[in-house]
């Protein structure tokens, strides 16, 4: 095995880790609240079409600007369905678990029916504009190209620590989610800190949505997020709910589909490497939780007394 092909399979894993990534430090937000968002993969999905669709809307109107346009956009959509998420589980009190299968399933069959009503096409939406590359490695073609998000995805998780660790609203989360009675008592409104700390990780899921159908590629396909919702929420049980841990597991979830991407494209080898993440995921999930420590409310309903 060569450099080069190394150096091929780092670049495709960083590049895949991003999604991972975004998604992951915005569900770390959600969690830390104590609330337990398992839609991540709706979420995700419905901002991809979202985007997509701004981007082909707005392609004619705005040219290359679209892509941006179209990451507003899936960010956007990403705070506004985790806003009603969190809602229905902190005010109506729905089964956070029960809350997060159904957006799940909605998210399957609405993005769907959205691209048969507005593109008579079953499976994906036209070409538009990509977001393009701030910095290409030569030689390397798209593989070596970098977006912003993909720099993004290492200046996030600083982002959400300071935010954590240095800011009042983060303490206020921490505080609901680990003892939202004591957190009450001490004049916290505990539901509106969750549902202002799920909403901003929403923004980030968003965005990570976005990123497959504007960076990664420039069109939406049905069910493109291909499970890596599950794998985010895993980077972040895994990551021990610390953002520079979250961040290293989603870039080894990442290099595990470059390698797949990598081999699959030299060799041919999808069954023998095509469940190389998810595999990869179980087994760091296997040997991380041992070490685990979720907040101490996460997932439990709470009801003002």
């Amino acid at each position: 095995m060569d450099l080069t092909f190394l150096v091929i399979i780092g670049a495709i894993g960083l590049q895949q880790a991003v999604t991972v990534g975004l998604a992951a430090q915005g569900e770390l937000v959600t969690e830390k609240s104590g609330i337990l968002n398992i839609g991540l993969e709706g979420v995700m999905l419905m901002s991809a079409f979202s985007a997509a669709y701004a981007n082909w809307f707005f392609e004619g109107r705005v040219g290359l600007l679209s892509p941006y346009l179209a990451l507003g956009v899936g960010a956007l959509v990403g705070m506004a369905v985790n806003l009603i998420f969190a809602f229905i589980s902190t005010k109506v009190h729905v089964d956070q678990v029960i809350a997060g299968i159904g957006i799940n399933i909605f998210a399957g069959g609405i993005t769907i029916v959205a691209t048969i009503v507005n593109f008579q096409s079953f499976d994906s939406t036209p070409l538009a504009n990509q977001l393009p590359s701030i910095l290409s490695i030569p030689g390397m073609g798209t593989t070596g190209s970098v977006s912003f998000l993909e720099i993004g995805m290492f200046v996030v998780p600083v982002l959400v620590y300071l935010l954590l660790k240095r800011t009042t609203f983060g303490l206020h989360v921490r505080a609901v989610g680990e003892n939202p009675k004591a957190a009450e008592a001490a004049g916290l409104n505990v539901a509106r800190t969750r549902i202002l700390a799920t909403t901003i990780g929403g923004a980030l899921l968003g965005l990570a949505g976005a990123n497959l159908s504007v960076a990664l590629s420039n069109y939406f396909v049905r069910s493109m997020t291909r499970g890596l919702g599950f794998i985010a929420l895993a980077a972040v049980i895994a990551g021990a709910w610390s953002p520079v841990w979250v961040l290293g597991m989603s870039i080894l979830f990442g290099m595990s589909w470059g390698v797949y991407i990598q081999y699959n494209s030299a060799m041919g080898l999808t069954f023998l490497f095509g469940s190389l993440p998810y595999l990869v995921t179980v087994i760091v999930l296997a040997i991380a939780s041992a070490r685990l420590r979720p907040p101490a409310a996460l997932a439990l309903p709470y009801k003002k007394e």
